[in-house]
């Protein structure tokens, strides 16, 4: 095996992140999302940020996000990740499409009031080892075979009536079996165009707490998100249909990188609250 077939398989779709922002949906109220992520890449950042040429890879993955208010103050989510999917066209063809389930993320947002304009939330998940972290060797990895969590608080308001919003959110990344920790971050600005279209732009992050190999990494492939690094920017667009449906649409690229594959992700995803 050449050296950018270390596992560079866990790109953002696998990649940590709290879920959303500060507002709650309301008691008794429902917002499901299912997502569906391309991303086509040829090159490759290692964990120590040394870029390599790569056969075109692709990565196909399916989510779906349920989030539900159980009270006015308190909602919890789950995101279900039914495909994790990845193929590099490398020559002769060593890894053939692997497809998977991947880490399955829980967690629960509570409301901690307001300051002023400000509404301030706390949220928690827990990401469970659901996923195959040795699959076609540990390089083609659908999960990191580590239970994990992250605890974040976030802040946001509205302006100009509604017409814009924005919120920022700092996170800790605890990750189990001698992978490293990291600092998580994210921050919006949307603007309400007309009532059914939203656009929003948006950046997240993950730096980890070390960039030197965690205990688990020496030797072997399993536990290929050891130190993913990343700040994303990207944009999204979201139409609202009639009934509670609609649409969004993503687009993102990665600007700092290490153990992930470069390249522009996109999401479609269909939605439906009530």
């Amino acid at each position: 095996m050449k050296r950018w077939t270390l596992p560079l398989l866990l790109a953002f779709g696998l990649a940590p992140g709290l879920e959303a922002g500060p507002w709650p949906v309301g008691k008794g109220h429902l917002y499901s999302k299912l997502g569906y992520q391309r991303l086509r890449s040829q090159q490759y950042f290692a964990p120590d940020g040394t870029a390599f040429s790569i056969p075109s890879f692709a990565q196909d993955d399916l989510d779906l996000f349920v989030l539900y208010g159980v009270s006015d103050g308190l909602s919890v989510f789950g995101t279900l990740p039914v495909v994790r999917s990845s193929d590099l066209a490398d020559r002769p063809d060593e890894l053939r499409r692997s497809t998977g389930f991947g880490d399955l993320r829980l967690g629960l947002q509570r409301q901690l009031g307001h300051q002023g304009p400000w509404v301030l939330a706390a949220t928690g998940v827990v990401q469970v080892p659901s996923g195959d972290e040795a699959r076609s060797g540990g390089l083609q990895a659908t999960g990191s075979g580590a239970w994990e969590g992250e605890a974040g608080l976030s802040a946001g308001r509205s302006w100009s009536g509604g017409r814009w919003f924005g919120f920022a959110e700092v996170g800790y990344d605890l990750r189990g079996s001698g992978l490293r920790d990291g600092l998580l971050y994210s921050a919006q600005l949307g603007w309400n165009l007309r009532p059914s279209l939203i656009l929003i732009a948006y950046t997240k992050g993950l730096e980890p707490l070390s960039h030197q190999p965690g205990s688990r990494t020496p030797g072997s492939f399993v536990g290929a998100g050891d130190r993913v690094t990343y700040l994303v920017y990207g944009g999204s667009a979201i139409v609202k249909l009639s009934r509670g449906f609609g649409l969004q649409v993503d687009l993102e690229q990665a600007g700092r990188r290490r153990n992930l594959v470069d390249g522009m992700a996109i999401r479609i995803a269909p939605f439906f609250r009530r």
